[in-house]
């Protein structure tokens, strides 16, 4: 199945079971997950075994931004300042690859430099090499050498990566979910959350409104005085009803920030981005690695049939309800005549495919996985993945775990803790991890 595509959505659900609503499910502590993408299959996998879980999606499950990614894992080129993340990660889809239908396929990677890149990308080899990254520098013929297809003539060389793949984001979610469903997971759809069920303080609605009204809701201001009430989470409101829950973990991608103004502020803001399958003439062999071109907003890598995936062209969208799902002119005029100045191909390729989907940025391009210890205890947020949430999602659901447990992270936590931004406003300057560079 092409990246970006997905079956026909399941059935919605018209109530949620009485026995859900209570958390009845088993003796395990009740868990509620908001959203059903991959980073909510992901959370429900690691907490199911000892745990009561049930995840509301208002769609389908992987039916949003997970649909529509493109199934790159670049987590080692993305944390050469942390190696032990990328390492989490990769290490996880070695290891997944085979179960159920999931695969994961090893590509290395390449960033093509262009001469006046060449200085700084040449220095950021060295460093990271003496980091111990398995990162080289291949001058223009070798890049050719080692794979034809590619045309290196308007560059000096390309910076190669290790340790990267690709995989199907759909079948990742799926298969997410079934391992979380055997330990009892639930997983309803068509159940839309519109609040959060907070002990010890005024309902959202009535936040909303005072806000309506004026009134700052928390964190609206940096001299705002933080109120001394110890508030903890029971539960969500849904349509379907209130749902009792102990921790509440909310992956709602780009909603996120409005399902938790009342209570929390956090600096995601929704982002359009976009892709286009072509199908050259002559299929792109298997040993084609995936890339990107700093400064030219893309990416690239090859689809299993061999034809060649391109995505990126992301910017941020002040109307994501309304977005078009579908890859825009200006990306399908800027591909076409990109492409043909770095693949060698005999003849026309032609778009096959393409589509766009919103996802969640935050200002330094990475998520947002914590129980802040300003927001309602036993509330956990994972948002912002700002286009890398496939490939992050087994590091989210062993965090996730920690922060509902109470227990030490596997991985560094610091990273995605949301006190690293010292204002939380969504009104921040949007960067394009397509753009490339570091």
């Amino acid at each position: 199945m092409s990246s970006g595509n997905c079956p026909d959505g399941e059935a919605g659900s018209e109530t949620i079971p009485p026995a859900f609503r209570e958390g009845a499910n088993t003796d395990g502590p009740r868990v509620v997950v908001v959203g059903g993408g991959v980073i909510g299959c992901a959370a429900a996998r690691e907490l199911a075994p000892d745990h009561d879980v049930l995840v509301l999606e208002r769609d389908q499950i992987a039916g949003g931004a997970t649909a529509r990614a493109a199934g790159e894992v670049t987590m080692t080129p993305s944390y050469t300042d942390h190696p032990e993340i990328a390492a989490h990660a990769n290490d996880f889809f070695r290891a997944y690859d085979g179960t159920r239908a999931f695969e994961y396929t090893e590509t290395p990677s390449v960033e093509l430099v262009t001469a006046d890149r060449e200085e700084a990308a040449r220095a950021r080899v060295d460093r990271l090499r003496d980091d111990g990254v398995n990162v080289a520098f291949l001058e223009a013929a070798a890049v050719e050498e080692r794979w034809p297809r590619i045309d290196a003539s308007e560059f000096v060389g390309a910076v190669r990566f290790t340790d990267t793949g690709h995989l199907d984001p759909y079948t990742l979610a799926t298969t997410l979910r079934a391992d979380g469903a055997d330990h009892g997971a639930r997983f309803e759809t068509g159940v839309n959350v519109t609040d959060l069920v907070v002990e010890g303080r005024t309902s959202g609605a009535e936040l909303r409104d005072s806000a309506a009204e004026g009134e700052p809701a928390k964190g609206d201001t940096d001299a705002e005085a933080e109120t001394e009430t110890e508030t903890s989470v029971r539960g969500v409101e849904t349509d379907h009803g209130t749902v009792a829950a102990e921790a509440v973990v909310v992956a709602a991608g780009w909603r996120t920030p409005q399902l938790l103004a009342p209570y929390l502020r956090v600096p995601v803001r929704p982002y359009r981005t976009q892709c286009l399958v072509l199908r050259p003439e002559s299929s792109l062999g298997a040993s084609f690695p995936m890339g990107w071109i700093p400064g030219e907003h893309v990416y690239f890598r090859r689809e299993e049939n061999g034809d060649l995936l391109i995505g990126g062209w992301s910017f941020a969208e002040s109307d994501p309800a309304a977005a078009s799902r579908d890859a825009d002119e200006a990306f399908r005029d800027h591909v076409a005549a990109l492409v043909p100045r770095f693949i060698g191909t005999e003849g026309a390729l032609r778009v096959v495919d393409g589509w766009a989907g919103i996802d969640g940025a935050t200002p330094d391009t990475r998520p947002i996985i914590d129980a802040p210890s300003d927001a309602p205890s036993g509330l956990v947020v994972a948002s912002g993945f700002h286009g890398r949430g496939v490939m992050t999602a087994p590091v989210a659901g062993a965090l996730v775990r920690a922060h509902v447990m109470d227990e030490d992270p596997p991985i560094p936590a610091a990273p995605f803790c949301l006190s690293r931004f010292d204002i939380c406003s969504t009104d921040f300057e949007f960067r394009s991890i397509s753009a490339g560079g570091e």
